[in-house]
């Protein structure tokens, strides 16, 4: 996909990679669709980056998400690229997992990026071309006590992504992951943990994220992956060599 003139929607834009991403295409000459739940901060976005569009959506709300895309496709014309970004975590040891809080979180990292696929995926076929980027995890790969959860939606989005790859190639559609590692975001912070009422004890590894990587190295890979369109982009190199645990 060439960036310069292309229309691109980055869901979760309102902070952290997607801030990063959306500020970095703007950079390059992309028209960016800034999606999340934060009205008051996208509205203050759109005004400082240029050829932007604001549009409050739910990534758990499938009626929120089709909106979303038609609004993008309304105001733009076109729709050249996806990136699902947007997502959460949830600390919980097996025996602390709480159904409703899974249910919410496969939700948001899994079903959104597949009902966002959805919504775009006649567009990009219409157009003849289109990129999907999908960011993952290295956590997929893992078994960090506490994150089962988050490690089985990534899982999941693996299959989903790599799969859709092959079914949308006919159509000149490309679909992409991208795996950060732990990065310098409040990601650590807006995580969901298990209610400490029902006996939780916050089992899981205490992560300091200030000293993970900028979210700017993470955008950087993720622009890659749009202008290149390969099945999958690591942060580190050395993630590679997870895959097969």
């Amino acid at each position: 996909m060439v960036i310069p003139g292309s229309v691109v929607i980055v869901t979760g834009a309102s902070s952290g990679i997607g801030l990063c991403t959306a500020q970095l295409l703007t950079k390059m000459g992309a028209k960016v669709a800034l999606v999340a739940r934060s009205g008051d901060t996208l509205a203050k976005l759109q005004k400082e980056l240029q050829d932007s569009l604001a549009v409050v959506a739910d990534m758990t709300d499938w009626d929120s998400i089709r909106s979303m895309v038609h609004t993008v496709r309304e105001h733009y014309g076109c729709i050249d690229g996806l990136v699902n970004n947007a997502g959460k975590a949830y600390e919980a040891t097996i025996e602390q997992i709480e159904p409703d809080v899974f249910e919410e979180i496969f939700k948001l990292n899994v079903l959104g990026p597949v009902v966002a696929m959805q919504a775009v995926i006649p567009i990009m076929r219409e157009q003849g071309s289109g990129t999907i980027v999908n960011i993952n995890s290295g956590t997929a790969f893992m078994r960090i006590p506490g994150y089962s959860v988050y490690s089985s939606s990534k899982r999941a989005l693996i299959g989903v992504s790599l799969t859709a790859r092959e079914e949308l190639a006919k159509d000149g559609i490309l679909v992409s992951q991208v795996y950060p590692g732990m990065t310098a975001t409040n990601f650590g912070v807006n995580k969901a943990v298990a209610d400490l009422e029902k006996g939780a004890t916050g089992s899981g590894p205490v992560r300091d994220y200030s000293k993970g990587d900028a979210p700017e190295m993470v955008a950087e890979l993720i622009v890659k992956a749009l202008a290149e369109g390969d099945a999958e982009y690591f942060v580190h190199e050395r993630m590679r060599t997870m895959e097969n645990r």
